[in-house]
C-alpha cells in the first residue's frame, strides 16, 4: 500500500508541479472565454457594419417599380434615372453602389446591384445587406399598425410551463441541461485529458527505459494503480480549477458587474439524485481509458507508436459525441439503447441517457453490471499487456505474442 501511495504522490507532483501545467490550466478557460468574447462581439460589430449604409459613400438607386417614397432619398442615397446614367460615377468610386429595382420587383423580389470591382472583397455581401435591410425597414415603416409590425421583426419572449408525474406546474428552464453538460464536461475531461496522460507517460518510460528501473523498485500493480490514482488526482485538479473559475465568472457577473446573463439558473430544479450514477459511470469511465492506454502505451514501440495504436481507441471512444442530438432528443431510441452497451461507447452514453432520467430499472442495473464488468476485463487486459510490452525494448509484440501470453 505505501508503494502504490508513493508511485501516485510521484506521478502526481511529477505533472502539478511544473509550470506548464497551471499555466496551460489557467490559459486554457481565459483563452475560451476571450474567443468567445471577441467571437461574439465581432460578429455583432460585422453584422451592424454590413447593415450600414455609410459602408457606401453614394447609394444610386434606380427604382422602376417606385418602390421608395421621395423622403426616403437622404444621403448617402440618391435618386438616379438609370444605370447608364451613373456608370461613370460607379467606375471612378470604389465604395458607391448602385441598386436597380426593375417594375416587376413585387412580383418576384429580384433586382440587381452594380458596384466597382476594385473595391473591397467584401462589397457584394455588404451590398446585399444593405440593399434587403432597407427593404425590411420600408416595408416595417409602412405597416400602419405597429403591433403588427413588432410581431414581425419580434423579438420574440417565451415562458414556458412543465407538469410533472404528480400534476404540479412548473417553470420550465435550462436546468434540464445543466446535469447533462456538467456530467459530459467532466466525463470528457477527466476520462480523455488523463487517459492521454497515462498514455504519454507509460510510453515515454518505456522509450527512455525508467520504466525498467521503476519495475525494479515497486511491483507492477502498485505502478499501475499508483499511476491512474496520481493522474487521476491531476485531472481533478484541473477541473476544481475550472469549476472555481466558471462559478467565480458567473456569480461574479451576476452580482457584482452591470450585466446580465440571458438565462437564470434555478439550483434547486435539478435532479441531484442522478449524479451518483454520474459520478460512478464517471470513475469506471476513467479506469476503462486509463486501462486502454496503459496497454497501448505498453504494447507500442515508441511514443509516437503508441498515440497512433492509440487513434483507433479515441476515435471509437468519442464517437457517442457525433450523435450528440439524438442521445439529447431520443434518449430511448434503438441506436442509442445499441451504444449504450457497446465496450468504449457505454460509458459516455449511459451518462447522457441518465442525465436525462431515461434509463428504465433493468437498464440502470444492467448498466452497472456491464461498466463494472468492461472495467474489470481491461484491467485485466492491461495488466497482461503491461507486463508483456514494458521490457520488450524499440519494439512491438505480435499478435501471436498476445494472444499467446492471454492464454
Amino acid at each position: 500500500m505505501k508503494k502504490f501511495l508513493v508511485v501516485a504522490k510521484f506521478e502526481y507532483l511529477k505533472i502539478a508541479s511544473k509550470k506548464s501545467f497551471w499555466f496551460s490550466t489557467l490559459f486554457f478557460p481565459l483563452f475560451m472565454a476571450f474567443v468567445m468574447f471577441i467571437s461574439g462581439y465581432s460578429s455583432m460589430d460585422s453584422q451592424k457594419k454590413m447593415e450600414d449604409k455609410g459602408s457606401f459613400s453614394k447609394i444610386y438607386i434606380v427604382d422602376e417599380a417606385e418602390i421608395f417614397p421621395d423622403e426616403m432619398y437622404v444621403e448617402p442615397m440618391v435618386k438616379a434615372e438609370s444605370v447608364e446614367s451613373v456608370k461613370d460615377d460607379l467606375v471612378k468610386d470604389t465604395e458607391s453602389l448602385l441598386i436597380s429595382i426593375p417594375s416587376t420587383f413585387l412580383s418576384d423580389l429580384n433586382y440587381e446591384l452594380y458596384f466597382n470591382g476594385e473595391g473591397s472583397m467584401f462589397t457584394n455581401t455588404m451590398a446585399t445587406t444593405v440593399t434587403e435591410s432597407m427593404f425590411r425597414n420600408f416595408a416595417m415603416s409602412s405597416i400602419p399598425d405597429e403591433n403588427i409590425s413588432k410581431m414581425i421583426t419580434g423579438p420574440y419572449s417565451a415562458t414556458t410551463y412543465v407538469y410533472d408525474s404528480k400534476g404540479n406546474l412548473e417553470k420550465f428552464g435550462i436546468e434540464e441541461f445543466i446535469l447533462p453538460v456538467i456530467s459530459l464536461i467532466v466525463f470528457f475531461l477527466s476520462v480523455f485529458i488523463s487517459s492521454s496522460f497515462m498514455l504519454d507517460s507509460v510510453s515515454a518510460e518505456k522509450e527512455n527505459r525508467m520504466i525498467e528501473t521503476m519495475l525494479s523498485m515497486v511491483d507492477k500493480k502498485s505502478l499501475m494503480f499508483g499511476k491512474m490514482i496520481g493522474l487521476m488526482g491531476v485531472a481533478l485538479t484541473q477541473l476544481l480549477v475550472w469549476v472555481g473559475l466558471g462559478l467565480a465568472a458567473y456569480f461574479g457577473i451576476n452580482n457584482y458587474l452591470d450585466l446580465k446573463l440571458p438565462f437564470e439558473i434555478n439550483w434547486s430544479n435539478i435532479d441531484w439524485s442522478l449524479l451518483p450514477l454520474n459520478i460512478f459511470l464517471t470513475v469506471c469511465g476513467f479506469v476503462f481509458f486509463a486501462s486502454v492506454m496503459i496497454g497501448v502505451g505498453a504494447v507500442g514501440a515508441g511514443a509516437e507508436d503508441s498515440r497512433s495504436l492509440s487513434s483507433v481507441f479515441i476515435i471509437l471512444s468519442i464517437f457517442p459525441m457525433y450523435l450528440l442530438e439524438t442521445l439529447m432528443t431520443q434518449p430511448d431510441s434503438l441506436i442509442a439503447k445499441v451504444f449504450s452497451y457497446f465496450p468504449f461507447t457505454s460509458f459516455m452514453t449511459l451518462l447522457l441517457r441518465n442525465s436525462f432520467g431515461s434509463l428504465s430499472s433493468i437498464e440502470l442495473g444492467f448498466g452497472i453490471l456491464i461498466s463494472i464488468l468492461y472495467t474489470v476485463v481491461a484491467l485485466f487486459l492491461s495488466m497482461k499487456l503491461f507486463e508483456l510490452g514494458c521490457l520488450m525494448y524499440n519494439r512491438r509484440p505480435t499478435w501471436k505474442e498476445i494472444v499467446g501470453y492471454l492464454k
